[in-house]
């Protein structure tokens, strides 16, 4: 087993029971944060159809470890437990600040039995365990944070993993507005900080054979996309026949409207799944959110449509959650990462060649 934290109390003496719960600091919160991506990420796996959620158990088990590291590590070792035994001895043996055991122990009992029976002995967990452990991992931790921690698991904050300052400044804005009661405010700010993310993301990015180079992997149309146009030269000088060539190519027109907007929407798809979004997950996300536009000075924004009427609480902590993860994701696939600083630049790119050798410098990446 792992050891825990050798960390000592902030705030209280630990060897006097009290109701009164210390204030976790920044620290404790950032770890708290990951706690709950972590529990967020098994209870969603533990969803996915046998055998893709029997693992689910492990990271089920890791959540409530952790959580209880940090407890340790936020009001410190006040019985002087061995922090080498295993965790659901340690469990046990543990008192809240109220001086009462904590809640759970016979879930947290379970789950490691079901955890060491699939790591150790190569047992399979079934759906009973699988939905078990999704209840029990749920019971300790809603019903020991406030306790511990001052504060409910549910209102635990992940926005500060998100890496992009852009995006992350967007979600706390629309957080502030949800939790004000301001959904509709809160879904702008939530569409926005996605619209962010994909724009930045998309920026100098195109595929080959795009018909202009300027046509990059930013997810939304110009405000002044031309279109296609049919002539019909020269004009027939019989009425009749004139207005037959005229319905004709008005119909030809519309037909190529309509092809042009099937292929965004096919470029628009393709495009969300190079980024690494869930597909699943974001056309949920778009059935709700706001529709973005763009006006001919560049300013963006966005306007509310039909998925206003499922504006709610619930919803909105689902499209939240949808762009935390889908920065995660972005942020591990980040163009930057690989692409050479010179592409696109080439007077740049020739002056390195020619200064070393005929090949791009190695610290160029």
């Amino acid at each position: 087993m792992r050891t825990y934290d050798h960390e000592m109390p902030h705030h209280m003496n630990p060897s006097v029971p009290s109701t009164q719960v210390p204030s976790p600091d920044s620290t404790i919160m950032k770890r708290l944060g990951y706690i709950r991506l972590l529990h967020h990420q098994a209870v969603t796996q533990s969803y996915a159809p046998a055998p893709l959620n029997f693992s689910s158990v492990l990271v089920f088990h890791d959540v409530l470890e952790h959580f209880f590291v940090v407890a340790l590590a936020h009001l410190g070792n006040p019985h002087g437990l061995d922090l080498k035994a295993p965790f659901a001895e340690n469990a046990k043996k543990f008192r809240a600040p109220d001086g009462r055991r904590l809640i759970g122990l016979d879930g947290v009992q379970r789950i490691g039995h079901d955890r060491n029976g699939l790591k150790h002995n190569g047992s399979v967990p079934g759906a009973d365990q699988v939905e078990q452990a999704r209840r029990d991992a749920a019971t300790f931790l809603d019903g020991n944070c406030p306790r511990l921690f001052g504060l409910e698991f549910a209102e635990i904050s992940m926005l500060h993993l998100v890496p992009q300052e852009a995006v992350r400044e967007h979600l706390q804005a629309g957080r502030a507005a949800a939790d004000a009661g301001q959904l509709d405010e809160a879904m702008v700010e939530v569409t926005m900080a996605f619209d962010r993310l994909i724009t930045d993301w998309g920026h100098g990015k195109y595929l080959p054979g795009s018909s202009f180079r300027t046509d990059t992997f930013r997810l939304h149309t110009s405000w002044s996309r031309p279109e296609r146009r049919v002539e019909v030269f020269p004009t027939p000088s019989d009425q009749g026949v004139r207005q037959a060539v005229n319905s004709l190519a008005s119909s030809v027109k519309k037909v190529f409207k309509e092809v042009d907007q099937e292929i965004e929407t096919l470029r628009h798809v393709m495009r969300i799944q190079i980024a690494g979004v869930d597909m699943a997950q974001y056309a949920r996300f778009a059935m709700i959110a706001p529709e973005v536009y763009e006006t001919a000075n560049g300013h963006r924004g966005a306007t509310h449509q039909e998925g206003q009427i499922h504006y709610t609480p619930e919803n909105y902590d689902f499209c939240e959650m949808f762009v935390l993860e889908s920065a995660l994701r972005i942020g591990l696939r980040n163009f930057r990462d690989w692409m050479p600083e010179t592409y696109g630049d080439w007077d740049r790119a020739k002056i390195a060649l020619e200064a070393n050798g005929g090949r791009l410098p190695d610290d160029m990446r």
